[in-house]
């Protein structure tokens, strides 16, 4: 554990189940002296607002515009993850640092090669069919072998880390990268076939073997793959979806799966998620009922490392916000505060 500094204590807040689970962590890596209280679940909602009177630090992935009247003496409102798409910024006071944290990157390359090699098998429909002793996909029922993803093109949608973090295990696997971002380079790099801006969406959609999401959720990417987009794509083609539910519209996916407009989908977030541990469908449509289909729960970037790694990173931010240093991976608000010792 590390050294404890010398000083009043900070009082931290954890909002939320994500950020709840992190309570021991948190405590484990700050050297600030502090007070941490979680409040985990939905149920607590109206204790949040009394409790955020006397906080210093907010820890959540979430924060409604009804919380704001009582942060307004938050220093940092640090989010658990990435995306901010459900913190309400512009509630906030302009004193109030917002923060995320990422470490995401490696487990969300895997989870998508392992879905590349998963679609391109074929394998839930084959490991299903097995079990009923049907030799299917196999040299011993004769259909014909499918593509290997060696020499196939990867379209990424986005390049930051995540994209970065796919490419380079894609090329590892000999596949032709290709990427659409919404600052693309002046010159675009070695390693990487076609990198261009928003425009060319349609030509990377129209090339892509398997089409990766990887693009925050911004007013300019809500919707931005709908029926004309997978009327582009090649009917061979597969979509992994690892960034938000809602940059892909979610009746047009459904059709675009259904009626076999594209080979199959991986996806990994949704369009409805639980508010307690009752089960939930995560769409109004009947994805489950389709065979061309992985339904993951929001699961692609949350392993071990990413947790401990996350919270390490939020615990050197707080420690940061007390000793008045500049803090780190700012969102919005002042990036530096005045000593709080």
């Amino acid at each position: 554990m590390p050294k404890q500094l010398k000083g009043s204590p900070i009082t931290v807040i954890l909002w939320g189940k994500q950020a709840s689970e992190g309570h021991a962590l948190l405590r484990a890596y700050l050297k600030t002296p502090h007070r941490v209280k979680s409040i985990p679940g939905p149920s607590r909602h109206r204790a949040a607002p009394r409790e955020l009177t006397h906080a210093d630090v907010l820890v959540a992935s979430s924060f409604a515009e009804s919380m704001a009247p009582y942060a307004q003496g938050l220093k940092l409102l640090h989010v658990t993850g990435a995306g901010v798409d459900a913190i309400c910024l512009r509630a906030l006071s302009p004193k109030t640092t917002v923060a995320n944290a990422y470490f995401h990157g490696p487990a969300i390359g895997e989870y998508v090669m392992m879905m590349i090699l998963a679609l391109s098998r074929d394998v839930m429909n084959m490991d299903a069919q097995f079990r009923r002793g049907l030799w299917r996909g196999s040299w011993i029922w004769g259909t014909p072998p499918v593509p290997e993803i060696q020499g196939q093109t990867l379209g990424l949608i986005g390049y930051g880390r995540i994209g970065k973090e796919v490419a380079s295990r894609a090329r590892a696997f000999g596949m032709k990268i290709w990427v659409v971002s919404a600052h693309p380079p002046a010159h675009k790099p070695r390693h990487i076939e076609f990198y261009k801006g928003p425009s060319a969406l349609r030509q990377l959609l129209a090339a892509a073997d398997y089409v990766v999401v990887a693009c925050p959720l911004t007013e300019a990417t809500r919707g931005l793959i709908g029926r004309r987009e997978f009327s582009w794509m090649k009917r061979t083609a597969c979509l992994i979806n690892v960034a938000r539910g809602a940059v892909v519209q979610e009746e047009a996916l459904y059709n675009a799966l259904k009626s076999n407009r594209i080979q199959g989908a991986a996806i990994d977030v949704w369009y409805r998620y639980p508010k307690n541990m009752r089960p939930l469908a995560p769409s109004h449509f009947p994805f489950h009922k389709l065979a061309n289909i992985i339904m993951t729960p929001h699961v692609s970037g949350w392993m071990k490392g990413t947790r401990d790694n996350r919270f390490q990173f939020i615990a050197q931010n707080i420690d940061r916000l007390v000793a008045g240093e500049p803090l780190q991976n700012v969102v919005q608000g002042p990036r530096r505060h005045p000593p709080l010792r």
